[in-house]
């Protein structure tokens, strides 16, 4: 019987744990993200929510980067067809796109495209991230893409949660924290 209680009372403290500790990483999301509503990098929907849990998109998170940059007032300066085959001027993004292109911040996928529907993935934000802060020429270029510019992001701290799958799309909530955790590195620039 002693047995059994304590077996009872160990998994009622883990599942009690665990439930904290993923309530923590959700507030740290939404603390993240409301900071980042109040200083004009990202904006909710139009009910408000912020959908923390979807996909972004690389052309959304090519917004938030060129907010990032506080550029946003350059974009109608780059509403023109980008070096990306299916980015044409008309395309509502196509300026941000283009500032965070001109910048070296984003590249395509390689065929001249960048896929701008496409969800981005934690790997491209903590590489954007990276070249963001000016780190970029610190990688270490023997290394493949993606290892090496995510081994300068956790060096930088920019990481979140090692046990994520880096090639697999990022959540809002997860992107709000790596931006949030990149406005304390320091600048290399």
């Amino acid at each position: 019987m002693l047995k059994k209680t304590t077996i009872f009372i160990l998994i009622f403290v883990l599942a009690f744990s665990s439930m904290a500790l993923a309530k923590n990483t959700d507030t740290q999301k939404l603390e993240a993200a409301e900071r980042l509503v109040a200083m004009g990098i990202i904006t909710g929907y139009g009910d408000g929510s912020l959908g923390l849990e979807d996909n972004l998109t690389r052309e959304q998170f090519a917004t938030i980067v060129v907010r990032l940059l506080n550029k946003e007032n350059e974009v109608d300066k780059y509403k023109k067809d980008s070096i990306f085959k299916d980015v044409k001027k008309e395309h509502w993004s196509a300026g941000y796109i283009n500032i965070a292109a001109n910048e070296g911040l984003i590249v395509g996928r390689g065929d001249g495209t960048f896929n701008p529907l496409g969800n981005i993935t934690h790997a491209e934000v903590q590489t954007i991230l990276v070249r963001l802060l000016g780190y970029e020429s610190t990688v270490d270029q023997s290394k493949n893409w993606p290892d090496n510019y995510l081994e300068k992001a956790k060096e930088l701290n920019l990481s979140i949660n090692s046990e994520l799958d880096n090639l697999s799309p990022a959540l809002r909530g997860d992107i709000m924290l790596y931006i949030d955790k990149s406005l304390i590195v320091k600048l290399s620039r």
